[in-house]
């Protein structure tokens, strides 16, 4: 691929309008819109497809969504830092790009991601905030940030995690290492942020995470019994799947071989 270089875009978008980054059918997505805008600006006539590093779901947000691309070498007559302002002004308002760098051709976002970290925020509030509606869950009773905190910790590490995994997935192995669950408190705002961070999650498996930690907060699942779920590799032992409105892929990171170079 002598002719061809390849290049990693980081895009941040709002997933409200969209059915999910993933092309559809019958539905408009978000890589979509990036292929239309890239397809534009590199002036070709058939699509410039990317591959990006998390299939998030319909109304599911991201920060730090990362895909690459590979593109003739002559039809990159732009400096590569000018490059997401051109491609910003084709694209929505609610998708933006916001870094453009080149990788090796071999560089893949998904399998060379060394960790991925999701946000997941509740609005704990007696009654809803429309400017939340459509970044975060409405939980109305009051939740016990003391247990939930200490379901968080339980679910930390190298286990099987599929009672934390909904039908459907293509997962090959339901094997996962979670690093880290932390949940933030406001209480000002009476929001609550959980960050998951590890090397790769399952289908719906940071949302059944979040709605596990809402059982527990709520008095429905003991948090001492989160080790027996994880174990058991039974679903219907774990909390709801929550809403995907309080999802964002936060940060997507990677490590060269030699573990000193980003990308």
């Amino acid at each position: 691929m002598s002719g061809l270089c390849k290049i990693l875009l980081t895009i941040s978008y709002d997933g409200t309008a969209y059915h999910g980054w993933q092309n559809q059918n019958n539905a408009v997505s978000v890589q979509e819109k990036v292929e239309e805008a890239l397809s534009g600006v590199f002036a070709v006539k058939s699509l410039v497809k990317i591959t990006g590093a998390s299939r998030t779901d319909t109304g599911v947000h991201a920060l730090d969504q990362k895909a690459s691309f590979f593109i003739e070498k002559n039809l990159v007559k732009i400096p590569l830092i000018n490059l997401p302002l051109v491609l910003n002004s084709k694209l929505p308002p609610d998708i933006k790009v916001t870094d453009a760098r080149f990788v090796g051709e071999s560089f893949h976002p998904r399998y060379n991601a060394k960790e991925k970290t999701y946000r997941y925020q509740i609005l704990n509030s007696k009654y809803p905030n429309p400017m939340l509606n459509n970044y975060a869950w409405h939980v109305h009773y009051k939740l016990n940030m003391s247990e939930m905190k200490k379901a968080a910790r339980l679910m930390v590490g190298t286990f099987n995690f599929s009672a934390f995994c909904a039908s459907g997935s293509s997962a090959k192995t339901f094997v996962r290492s979670v690093y880290e669950v932390k949940i933030n408190e406001e209480p000002e705002s009476s929001l609550l942020t959980v960050f998951v961070r590890g090397n790769g999650f399952l289908y719906n498996m940071v949302r059944i995470m979040a709605g596990t930690l809402m059982y527990t907060g709520c008095g429905k699942i003991d948090a001492e019994k989160i080790p027996e779920i994880i174990k058991s590799g039974d679903r219907t032992l774990a909390g709801i799947t929550a809403p995907p409105q309080g999802l964002t892929l936060y940060k997507v990171s990677y490590t060269a071989p030699n573990q000193s170079v980003i990308y």
